[in-house]
């Protein structure tokens, strides 16, 4: 059920709000499926150490405007592949930018 919500973030991150495609990847997530009313948030370290969790004043500002909250350990992996627009250091050339989801230690599982 964490899916669409998780991959809509990391594209929003990226495409909207203009975050580096890591940065996309990396931002700690929210999840609300509407029915119940009530938001999940991500408030997790990984057995790499790394920790997730949505920004105490960014709670405070949904529970303001009356959205139910509950931490979760643990959320969606997701993976991001984007075309870089070509620059002058590129020779003109397009290049494709890969990031794996730090929540997993970063790199594709497999290869």
């Amino acid at each position: 059920m964490y899916i669409i919500a998780g991959t809509t973030e990391v594209f929003l991150n990226h495409f909207v709000h203009n975050m580096d495609p890591l940065s996309s990847v990396a931002a700690p997530r929210i999840y609300h499926q509407v029915i119940p009313n009530k938001a999940q948030y991500e408030n997790w370290t990984t057995v790499y150490n790394d920790h997730f969790e949505i920004p105490k004043e960014t709670r405070l500002k949904l529970e303001k405007k009356g959205h139910v909250l509950a931490p979760i350990a643990g959320g969606t992996i997701s993976q991001l592949i984007v075309v870089q627009e070509p620059d002058k250091s590129s020779g003109g050339m397009s290049k494709l930018v890969a990031v794996s989801d730090p929540r997993k230690g970063g790199y594709p599982s497999g290869y």
